[in-house]
């Protein structure tokens, strides 16, 4: 039964503390701290050093340095911030509350954590799971991001540009078919923007586009009929065994800072089919409602949609954002993460 924010305050009077096995917290960390600050709720970590966006970054405003206190028992909840090696780190020892673990890797899909404890992980996908306690996790806005988009420019003034300006990284297979067959059919009915920029002309360009190419991600096959990884590399084979899989192939990594960015900036976000797709999350956007989805198996006519859609972007890109404020920003994203808890 889902707890009032009344009843969570009194549950978790003693407060939550946040560990990080190399002393450097991540996004999701910040965000929720800065949720369970906003309802009050007391919080302490073994570092006050953040990783994140510069646009994006939670706790901006807090002196974080305040928050820092050696671990200790007592509090209501341990959260353990496996981010950064993606693996377990048993530590039982912290008695006397909840313990549950977070991870905001680019390969959580792969992370397992004995039950019963809880993993909250990002890029969560329905078409694979290792079992175990998990929940969803989405990056979510930060409490700086919604206040820097508050005075955005009206959707009808801002330029018919869509926005891809993604910095070339590793592991993107995503960003790169859709370079290949998607970008193009786009560029024939409008311009896309490629410019890398400062964080601060990036947010400034965002807010002034109506579109934004805002998906990611990396393909990933089964492994669960590779006989030889299974024979020669069986510490591999296991970290590529799920309880369940479903296909041969899915999209992993999915989730992006990007989205949200887009989202709170808005414009109209385009991205994967969530639905189709498997992405999973406690709350799914509306195709055409909050976001404009793509679909691989129609490059062209997923354009061709888009532009059919073209009298109902600026509700799409109004209704995208307060989507994302009314179920992640940090104040309702905390507050889940604690019903979840119990």
């Amino acid at each position: 039964m889902t707890q009032s924010i009344e009843q969570l305050r009194a549950l978790y009077q003693a407060g939550l503390y946040f560990f990080s096995p190399e002393n450097l917290l991540t996004h999701n960390s910040g965000c929720i701290i800065e949720g369970l600050l906003d309802l009050g709720i007391k919080v302490r970590a073994n570092t006050a050093e953040i990783t994140s966006r510069d646009v994006s970054k939670p706790l901006v405003n807090t002196d974080k340095a305040s928050l820092v206190a050696q671990p200790s028992a007592g509090y209501a909840a341990f959260v353990i911030d496996i981010s950064h090696s993606n693996a377990y780190v048993p530590l039982e020892s912290l008695r006397g509350g909840r313990l549950a673990y977070l991870t905001n890797s680019d390969i959580s899909l792969f992370c397992d954590v004995p039950e019963p404890f809880p993993l909250f992980a990002v890029h969560e996908s329905r078409f694979a799971k290792k079992g175990g306690k998990r929940f969803a996790l989405a990056f979510g806005p930060s409490n700086g991001l919604i206040a820097a988009t508050e005075n955005r420019i009206p959707f009808e003034h801002r330029k018919l540009t869509a926005l891809r300006n993604f910095r070339p990284t590793f592991s993107q297979s995503v960003r790169g078919l859709l370079d290949i067959a998607f970008v193009p059919h786009l560029q024939k009915h409008m311009p896309v923007d490629a410019s890398l920029l400062s964080p601060t002309d990036y947010l400034q360009s965002m807010m002034n586009s109506q579109l934004c190419l805002a998906y990611g991600g990396d393909f990933y096959t089964s492994q669960s009929n590779n006989t030889w990884l299974q024979s020669k590399q069986p510490d591999v084979f296991k970290v590529h065994t799920f309880a369940s899989f479903k296909d041969k192939a899915l999209v992993m990594r999915w989730d992006s800072w990007r989205f949200w960015e887009s989202l709170m900036a808005g414009c109209v976000t385009v991205h994967l089919d969530f639905e189709k797709y498997g992405f999973d999350l406690p709350e799914l956007p509306k195709p055409w409602v909050h976001y404009a989805p793509i679909d691989l198996d129609d490059l062209k006519g997923s354009v061709e949609a888009i532009l059919d859609h073209q009298k109902q972007w600026p509700e799409i890109a109004e209704q995208g954002r307060i989507w994302g404020i009314t179920h992640y920003a940090p104040k309702p994203t905390a507050t889940r993460f604690l019903n979840q808890l119990l």
